[in-house]
């Protein structure tokens, strides 16, 4: 089968654009996020990818993907942040923002 989405490339985009679309967080808190994103993979998981794999088929459908994906991307970074650091983020105050425009880029790094 012949993929229909470049998960690389949209990896990358989104440890570098994932922080800058969680809502209900401080700056501080976006910086180690963010810093933690660029130098690790702790935020990553096998269903990110599935999630993607599976419904990367059009541009409508693989912008809900990724809405998908950050979804689980922002219950990775919560996780994390409690098991690995103790800090802990209320899971229903941090949210993720669906109307950034920032969604678009991780949908055009997604796309072959």
């Amino acid at each position: 089968m012949t993929e229909t989405y470049d998960w690389s490339r949209f990896y990358n985009a989104l440890c570098k654009l994932g922080p800058q679309i969680l809502l209900g967080i401080d700056n501080s808190t976006r910086g180690v996020i963010a810093e933690i994103a660029s130098s690790t993979d702790m935020f990553w998981s096998d269903g990110l990818e599935d999630i993607t794999a599976q419904n990367a088929t059009g541009h409508a459908t693989l912008r809900a993907s990724i809405l998908s994906v950050l979804e689980l991307w922002r219950e990775n970074v919560l996780q994390a942040l409690d098991s690995d650091f103790g800090i802990e983020l209320g899971w229903n105050t941090v949210s993720i923002d669906s109307t950034s425009p920032l969604i678009e880029e991780l949908v055009a790094a997604a796309k072959i």
